[in-house]
């Protein structure tokens, strides 16, 4: 949360109130991510069921929420439930109860909130469209979801140390294949204020989703680059021959400096990719099969 203490206020309210009747022990989680210089989060610390934790630097919604997972996780019973979501009302509480049903009628790991309908501004829908349409074609996987999310508390406790959690919380919950279940989930409007997210940030962010996929590009760009290569050994062989024209045209020149910078530009990007998810994967295995030892949590 980024000075969004009246939004939460509101959350909290609601969320409440949307699982009146569960019988849930609630506890609420809020990341800080001001790093304290928020003059209304005071505000917070009348209410019993709220922890406020702060990072000692402005960390990002995706590394604030693994922030915020990293430290309870060690006081989460096998049963518990964690609701990750946002603070300002676009995960629409009254969805909470849906995903817990969901998690616990199919007994996965893992509840997805499905986006069905986005309240965002004309310009960034298009570029959000243009955005799943690419990472479609580089990782294979349809993208439709975000931080909301709720998940059980032995399955967050022997994966919330993934590395791939380090750089993007929401893809990383895709990568990692756990059963899961999608539940369509139309967006909210925020509460009050305004969002701080300008087309430069969701550019980054929409980097970071791929990062955790990058051993999935990185199989795709070697088929490119072997397809390139093949191509261009056709291609010069028809040169060599005689078959493109004796000598060769403006355009044959120009088709062959083409492939040769697909090849290079494909086989460059394997390279890159392949020894980071090299390194990536084996710090991953590091204390797989050790993970640590009934209420919900809802970390915002």
């Amino acid at each position: 949360m980024l000075n969004d203490t009246e939004s939460f206020v509101q959350l909290r309210a609601e969320t409440t109130e949307a699982c009146d009747g569960l019988h849930l022990d609630l506890r609420y989680v809020v990341i800080d991510d001001s790093a304290g210089t928020d003059p209304d989060i005071h505000a917070l610390d009348g209410f019993d069921d709220v922890e406020v934790l702060r990072p000692p630097f402005n960390l990002g919604h995706q590394r604030a929420i693994v922030y915020g997972l990293r430290h309870i996780v060690a006081e989460l019973e096998d049963d518990d439930v964690v609701v990750t979501m946002d603070s300002d009302g676009e995960d629409q509480t009254c969805d909470v109860p849906r995903l817990l049903r969901a998690l616990d009628e199919n007994t996965v790991a893992l509840a997805l909130a499905q986006r069905t309908k986005r309240s965002e501004p004309l310009r960034f829908r298009v570029m959000y469209v243009v955005f799943r349409v690419m990472f479609r074609v580089l990782t294979g996987t349809t993208i439709r979801s975000g931080n909301f999310a709720a998940q059980r508390g032995d399955s967050l406790a022997v994966t919330i140390r993934h590395p791939s959690f380090d750089l993007c919380y929401s893809s990383t919950l895709l990568a990692l294949r756990r059963p899961t279940v999608t539940v369509p989930c139309a967006r909210g409007h925020r509460f009050a204020g305004s969002s701080r997210m300008n087309t430069y940030a969701l550019m980054a962010h929409g980097v970071r989703m791929l990062l955790p996929f990058s051993g999935r590009i990185a199989v795709r760009m070697m088929f490119v680059a072997a397809t390139s290569a093949s191509t261009l050994l056709v291609f010069l062989v028809a040169m060599a021959t005689g078959l493109l024209g004796d000598p060769p045209g403006t355009g044959v020149w120009s088709a062959l400096v083409a492939l040769l910078t697909i090849f290079a530009a494909s086989f460059g990007s394997f390279v890159v990719l392949f020894s980071g998810f090299a390194q990536s994967s084996a710090i991953a295995m590091k204390g797989v099969g050790a993970g640590p030892a009934s209420s919900s949590e809802l970390t915002a």
